[in-house]
């Protein structure tokens, strides 16, 4: 357990995107933990890091970062293909270690991670930060109060702007290198099915299209292990959209998490164009809006959840706790991933437990 007024000091490992536009800005408003190292075989994107960030100490090589001893966390935010490695030396080094989805681009190397993890006496999470976005969190409680009644379908969408051939890193366009809709994105989602239903994805179907990339558009349509369908689409190339509808016998669940009111409950008895659910609906927005224009941190839900991931992890380390969200979190995303893209390849179902150890050669 952690001096309770001791700053937690954190090394962040990969200065690109995730880095740079969800943990380093999050971190600025985590009570108990500043970023006092990063590292990046980048020097410029290391150095532009560093200046805006204000970090003190600046590392061309991880290792010189895991040898620090005053670094005590540490953020993996390499591309997919190095977390494993990263990951694992963290740990070897004792160190309390976020990694980025997906924990790694193979089960043997999940597992070799959960096992060290296990033997570790730190804390150790993966990057699931819609787990911590504030209507989901709200979403989960309406449904474990019974709320829906029993549900029968999960159903979520994706869509973000640009495409794959000239956004983004490079990585993020070769499904070998863990990109691709069904991986880079897609574990995002059976993690939120996951998280929101609390059961596990038994079968998948995963079809995909390539245009800019290796799966830069791709649907899987799943069942859990309860019999509760699931499905999710995502689409590069469009307007930004992340959506989550829960149906169940009592009524709808509508998340939409890119708004501030995205939070709607409609019952099974009404329909979307009835002047009671408009009405509703509407107060919904009124009642919500101060918090969107007087938030504390002047930041959406989504940069948000960034915080409220942080601030988790620092408390779980002050504390000596466990997370909520586990590297076997991680590792089952992971496999429903593996599961999906061999469906995509084979054009047939496949069961989780018959996942693939690793990706198949392009």
């Amino acid at each position: 357990m952690e001096d309770a007024h001791r700053q937690i000091k954190i090394g962040i490992i990969g200065c690109g995107q995730v880095a740079i536009q969800g943990h380093l800005p999050a971190l600025r408003h985590v009570s108990g933990a500043t970023v006092i190292a990063a590292a990046d075989l980048d020097a410029n994107r290391l150095q532009r890091a560093v200046e805006e960030f204000n970090i003190p100490r600046g590392y061309t090589n991880d290792s010189l970062l895991l040898k620090d001893p005053d670094v005590a966390v540490v953020a993996v935010c390499v591309p997919a293909r190095f977390h494993a490695a990263v990951a694992s030396a963290a740990l070897d080094a004792g160190k309390h270690v976020l990694v980025e989805k997906p924990l790694a681009l193979s089960l043997s190397e999940c597992d070799q991670l959960v096992r060290q993890a296990e033997r570790s006496t730190g804390v150790s999470t993966v990057g699931f930060n819609m787990r911590w976005h504030r209507l989901v969190r709200q979403a989960r409680a309406m449904i474990q109060r019974g709320e829906l009644g029993p549900i029968h379908m999960i159903r979520t969408v994706m869509a973000r702007q640009g495409h794959q051939a000239d956004a983004g890193p490079q990585w993020r366009r070769c499904r070998e290198l863990g990109g691709g809709a069904l991986i880079e994105a897609g574990v995002h989602e059976y993690d939120l099915w996951r998280f929101l239903l609390e059961r596990e994805v038994e079968e998948v179907f995963g079809l995909t299209r390539s245009e800019y990339s290796d799966d830069d558009m791709g649907s899987v349509v799943a069942r859990m292990a309860d019999g509760t369908l699931a499905a999710t689409t995502i689409v590069e190339g469009t307007g930004s959209h992340f959506q989550v509808d829960v149906f169940g016998e009592r009524g709808r669940l509508q998340l939409s998490c890119l708004q501030f009111d995205g939070l709607r409950f409609l019952p099974a008895s009404r329909r979307p164009g009835d002047p009671q659910v408009r009405f509703a609906g509407l107060m919904h927005t009124l009642k919500e809006l101060p918090r969107a224009l007087f938030s504390r941190s002047g930041k959406s839900d989504y940069a948000a959840s960034f915080v409220s991931e942080w601030q988790h992890l620092v408390d779980c380390v002050r504390l000596g706790k466990q997370p909520e969200c586990t590297l076997v979190d991680g590792r089952r995303a992971v496999q429903v991933a593996l599961a999906a893209v061999q469906s995509a390849s084979v054009g047939q179902p496949v069961r989780v437990v018959d996942a693939p150890d690793g990706l198949p050669a392009a």
